[in-house]
């Protein structure tokens, strides 16, 4: 698959790595190794950087938010009971905005899976500003550490990533489909309802 990206985005240039960097962005669970292609595009091309950068980090914020819609389309086919329980959830993640963002750029910008954050906000529905603004953020600035790692120290890197991609890959899928369906079913689980009386009960006697 790697190969595949990567002749696709040599033969279609930024518009090649916008696309790869949209698709291997938007698939949730299963990781595409979009930024591993502009990683070696960095490494093996005289592609402009910053032109590479904004066409990576645009295409995978995009791509991103697909997790987050993928949550607020589950918010409208659930009952109502359910619907009042992400409502408080809501409730209770704007009583400390100022957090979130902050935790959606750290996501976009580390190897963390984004879909871990993306789809309880989207279930939530929380403003999409604050998620996709942070989110293209954390990728330019991502991107930007990749594509310098790319042009110096990419003939470092080159024997270990062949190695180890394989192994990395199977752990980080595993990885990341249990923590995802965990944090779900918890958020699923708690009753939200009663958690944002006790807070604002708790807030009251502050």
């Amino acid at each position: 698959m790697e190969n595949i990206l990567y002749n696709l985005a040599v033969q279609l240039g930024f518009v090649g790595v916008f696309l790869i960097s949209l698709i291997g962005a938007s698939s949730i669970v299963f990781p595409i190794p979009y930024t591993v292609v502009v990683f070696w595009l960095s490494a093996n091309t005289n592609l402009n950087p910053i032109l590479l950068m904004f066409s990576a980090g645009i295409g995978s914020a995009l791509g991103e938010i697909v997790g987050y819609s993928v949550g607020y389309a589950a918010k409208g086919v659930v009952g109502e009971k359910a619907k009042r329980k992400f409502d408080a959830m809501l409730k209770v993640l704007m009583r400390h905005r100022n957090i979130w963002p902050l935790l959606v750029f750290l996501f976009a910008f580390t190897p963390l899976p984004d879909d871990l954050i993306f789809v309880p906000l989207g279930l939530a529905r929380f403003s999409f500003l604050r998620v996709f603004i942070p989110c293209l953020i954390g990728k330019l600035t991502m991107f930007y550490a990749i594509i310098m790692g790319g042009k110096y120290f990419g003939f470092l890197v080159h024997s270990f990533m062949e190695e180890t991609s394989p192994y990395l890959t199977t752990t980080i899928t595993l990885i990341t489909a249990i923590l995802l369906g965990l944090i779900v079913f918890i958020i699923w689980r708690i009753d939200w309802e009663k958690f944002l009386v006790k807070h604002n009960l708790n807030r009251n006697k502050a």
